[in-house]
C-alpha cells in the first residue's frame, strides 16, 4: 500500500499543472484528481478557443483515452450477462468466427492479443459502425496467434461496439448514456449533443515534430501495420477534422468521447474503489494485465487488461494496481485502487505521440511526489 499525503499531493500537482500551463504556448488543460466521493482537485486555465477562457465545465477531445470508459460500458454489460472472459467471440458475434477467428476469447480481444489491429478493407469512414464490423469479423488476423498484443488504435472501439450491440441491443453510446452518463450526471459524451458544440474546446495539433523512433520511422510506411493501425479505417484524422460539429456529434469509441476533466476522474475514482455499478470481480478484471510485452503497432512495451492499459511498464506511478487509458497528444485518465483515487488530466494543444509524454509524466511524478531523473 502506498502512503499518500493527499494534501501535499495536491499542493506538488497544482504547481505543475501551473507550470504546464506557462509553456503551453496555445490552447488550454484541465486537470482532476477524485477521491471518497468528491473532487480533491480540479483546476484549469488557458483557452478553450481563441479569446474564450477555459472554465471548469470546458469539455475537449479525449482521443484515445475514450477506449477506457468504453472497455467499462462493455465489461458492466458482461457482468449484467453472466458472460466470463473465456467465452469465444464467436457465440456472442457468430460471424466473427470467419477467416480462421472461431477460436479467439473474449479476454484476446480485448488485451489486443486478437490480431485485429488493423483492417485490410479500405475507404470506410470511421463512422460508419455496420460496414466497419462487418470488415472485422471477414478480417483474416494480422498475424498468427502466439501470445503477443498489438493495440487496435482505430478497430478497438468497433468492436466493443458490436459486442455490446450483440449482448444487450443498444449501441455503446446508448448503453453508456442510460448506465453511466445520465444516473451519475457526467459530462462525457460518446457523441456531443449539438446544443453543446459551442463549449467543447478546440484541438489543436502538434507544433514539434516527434522525436525519431522505431514508431515515427514505422508510421512513415504505409505497408506496415503501425501505420495502418492508427489510419484505417478513416484515414488521417487530423485535429481540424476532429473539431468539425460532425465528428464531434459522432459517436466513436476508439477516440471520439468529450469530457470535462472532473467528470473523468470522477468516474475513474468510482472504478477505483467499492461501487455500487460494479462487482469486486469486474473490478478484477479492469486490473488483471493479460498481455505484456512487446506492442505489434506502438513498438514499445505495454500491457492492458480486459480493455485497459494496465501500470506494468510504469504509466501511472508506483501503484501498481492502477490501470486506465492514454489519448494521443497528451490526455490521461487512471484509476489507482490502492489510494482509491480517479485522475484526469485533458490538454488541447497536443503534444507528438501516442503514449505518454513530458506533460503527463510531470503531473504523475508530482502526484506521488517522485524526483524527476537527472
Amino acid at each position: 500500500m502506498i502512503r499518500m499525503d493527499v494534501g501535499a499531493a495536491m499542493e506538488r500537482l497544482e504547481k505543475a499543472f501551473a507550470e504546464i500551463l506557462s509553456e503551453m504556448r496555445q490552447g488550454g488543460a484541465s486537470l482532476a484528481l477524485w477521491g471518497d466521493g468528491k473532487a480533491l482537485l480540479s483546476v484549469h486555465g488557458g483557452e478553450s478557443s481563441p479569446s474564450k477562457p477555459w472554465t471548469s465545465t470546458t469539455p475537449c477531445l479525449i482521443w484515445s483515452a475514450s477506449k477506457g470508459v468504453a472497455s467499462a460500458c462493455l465489461l458492466h454489460a458482461f457482468q449484467e450477462k453472466g458472460v466470463s472472459l473465456q467465452t469465444p467471440v464467436s457465440e456472442l458475434w457468430p460471424e466473427f468466427g470467419m477467416a480462421g477467428k472461431e477460436r479467439v476469447t473474449l479476454a484476446e480481444l480485448l488485451s489486443h492479443r486478437a490480431g485485429l489491429a488493423a483492417i485490410d478493407t479500405k475507404g470506410l469512414a470511421i463512422t460508419d459502425h455496420r460496414h466497419v464490423a462487418k470488415a472485422l469479423a471477414e478480417q483474416v488476423p494480422n498475424w498468427t496467434a502466439d501470445g503477443s498484443h498489438g493495440y487496435g488504435a482505430r478497430t478497438f472501439g468497433f468492436l466493443l461496439d458490436e459486442l455490446i450491440r450483440r449482448i444487450t441491443g443498444e449501441t455503446l453510446s446508448s448503453y453508456w448514456n442510460r448506465v453511466f452518463r445520465e444516473p451519475l450526471g457526467l459530462h462525457l459524451w460518446f457523441g456531443l449533443p449539438e446544443e453543446r458544440l459551442a463549449e467543447a474546446a478546440t484541438v489543436i495539433a502538434p507544433k514539434a515534430p516527434p522525436s525519431p523512433s522505431a514508431f515515427t520511422k514505422a508510421f512513415g510506411d504505409p505497408a506496415s501495420l503501425t501505420r495502418r493501425a492508427l489510419s484505417e479505417p478513416g484515414g488521417t484524422l487530423t485535429a481540424t477534422a476532429m473539431n468539425t460539429p460532425e465528428m464531434r456529434m459522432a459517436s466513436i469509441p476508439s477516440l471520439g468521447a468529450i469530457t470535462t476533466a472532473d467528470s473523468l476522474a470522477r468516474f475513474y475514482a468510482m472504478l477505483a474503489g467499492p461501487c455500487d455499478f460494479f462487482t469486486t470481480e469486474t473490478q478484477s478484471r479492469m486490473q488483471t494485465t493479460l498481455s505484456f510485452g512487446p506492442d505489434r503497432t506502438l513498438l514499445d512495451e505495454t500491457s492492458f487488461s480486459a480493455g485497459f492499459m494496465t501500470n506494468d511498464c510504469g504509466v501511472y506511478g508506483p501503484s501498481r494496481s492502477a490501470f486506465g487509458h492514454p489519448g494521443a497528444g497528451g490526455a490521461l485518465a487512471f484509476a489507482d485502487p490502492e489510494n482509491g483515487l480517479g485522475f484526469a488530466f485533458i490538454p488541447s494543444a497536443m503534444n507528438p505521440g501516442a503514449l505518454p509524454g513530458p506533460r503527463t509524466q510531470k503531473l504523475v511524478r508530482a502526484l506521488y511526489g517522485i524526483a524527476e531523473r537527472e
